[in-house]
């Protein structure tokens, strides 16, 4: 990882040595942008941020890059590059062809297979993060990359810290008891959000979101609809695996 401040754009076209190609993806926390490479002939996905003027704020944006930095997996967005500007901060990162698993599940109710290979992927990703003892804090179904190769990717460590920290501000999807309540969190709140995710998939729905609200009483009390009356009826469910997740949203 490099960091870089001076020109930041050439044309609009360019951040950096970078060659902007188009707008992939626009978000609360930055846009996402597919770039060019030049020099290593690649393509890339670069993520702009607005860059605060206080100090501490545009710390916690380069925190994002560390944590990449230090996560050297294949089931991790890999980050090459972070450049600073006046106004912006971009973050370089390995460009993943293919979709995220929003948009898949909005189009497809995926086989038993898939979720197996899905959920195994995301898992091995938060391995990785426990190993450097990070917490991601945000692992929804719009922060998991599946490639044209059926790789599963995990990304987007932007709101990740240190466990015991201070509570974290995590999407509705992703948000755990311990979250919703403010108190500090680990890596079980990964698997609590994790289990959600297992559950979306198997089930179709998510366990605690109905009508795009927060159902506070059913993550309070921790008992959504059993699987078992949301599945698909041509997919058989282990009990094991009904059991892993119960076993997550503990």
């Amino acid at each position: 990882m490099s960091g870089k401040r001076g020109r930041w754009m050439s044309g609009d076209t360019m951040v950096g040595p970078y060659r902007i190609l188009r707008l992939v993806n626009r978000g609360g926390q930055g846009s996402v942008y597919l770039g060019y490479d030049k020099r290593l002939r690649r393509r890339v996905a670069i993520k702009i941020y607005p860059l605060p003027g206080e100090r501490t704020a545009r710390k916690k944006l380069v925190r994002e890059a560390q944590f990449l930095a230090s996560m050297q997996s294949p089931r991790i967005v890999q980050i090459h590059d972070l450049i600073e500007s006046t106004g912006h901060l971009a973050l370089v990162m390995e460009y993943v062809p293919g979709c995220d698993l929003e948009d898949f599940l909005a189009s497809v109710r995926p086989s038993l297979a898939s979720v197996l290979t899905i959920s195994v992927g995301i898992a091995g990703a938060l391995t990785i993060a426990r190993q450097q003892r990070i917490v991601h804090g945000d692992v929804k179904a719009a922060n998991v990359l599946i490639g044209t190769n059926g790789r599963v990717k995990l990304t987007d460590f932007g709101i990740a810290r240190q466990p015991a920290a201070d509570a974290l501000e995590g999407s509705l999807s992703a948000l755990s008891p311990e979250q919703y309540m403010g108190k500090p969190v680990d890596q079980r709140s990964d698997l609590f959000a994790l289990g959600c995710l297992m559950y979306r998939m198997l089930g179709g729905v998510q366990p605690f979101v109905q009508g795009g609200q927060l159902d506070a009483r059913g993550l309070l009390e921790r008992d959504p609809t059993p699987l078992e009356q949301l599945a698909a009826p041509q997919m058989e469910l282990p009990e094991d695996l009904v059991a892993l997740v119960g076993a997550c949203l503990l």
